[in-house]
């Protein structure tokens, strides 16, 4: 039996979202490293353009069992590439070094998030191994 079958699928959407969170912190580094290179283009991971290419190849049909729910709509998703290039901005580059920190930032309580769900989901493991302490 495979190791990663043996924790579920969970352990795996969040190996993805770290490894995720790794690329795009990669991506928002240099772009800021090339803040003063003339005609540098930012480019960046599009977390919401992934999620709707996701879950366009699901089909998930959501159930109202309460009338107190939201009610549910059906979107129009569109599929785009993972990677975005914002356009040239005034002085010859487009590197806002406010927005990337902003990035940065988001990406790292996003990255610090999946690391703690990771480290909850082998604390459980770890109690059921060993019984509940008995």
């Amino acid at each position: 039996m495979p190791l990663k079958s043996l924790f579920g699928k969970t352990f795996n959407a969040i190996e993805q979202s770290l490894d995720l969170a790794k690329m795009r912190h990669g991506l928002i580094a240099s772009n800021i490293a090339n803040l003063n290179t003339p005609n540098y283009r930012t480019k960046d991971i599009d977390f919401n353009k992934i999620l709707r290419d996701v879950l366009s190849r699901r089909s998930v049909e959501l159930v109202r069992t309460n009338s107190l729910h939201f009610p549910t709509e059906k979107a129009q998703i569109e599929s785009g590439e993972i990677f975005s290039e914002e356009p040239f901005g005034s002085g010859g580059g487009s590197v806002d070094i406010d927005n990337e920190m902003t990035k940065l930032a988001e990406n790292n309580l996003r990255y610090q998030t999946g690391v703690e769900l990771l480290l909850r989901k082998f604390s459980m493991l770890k109690h059921t191994i060993t019984e509940g302490g008995r």
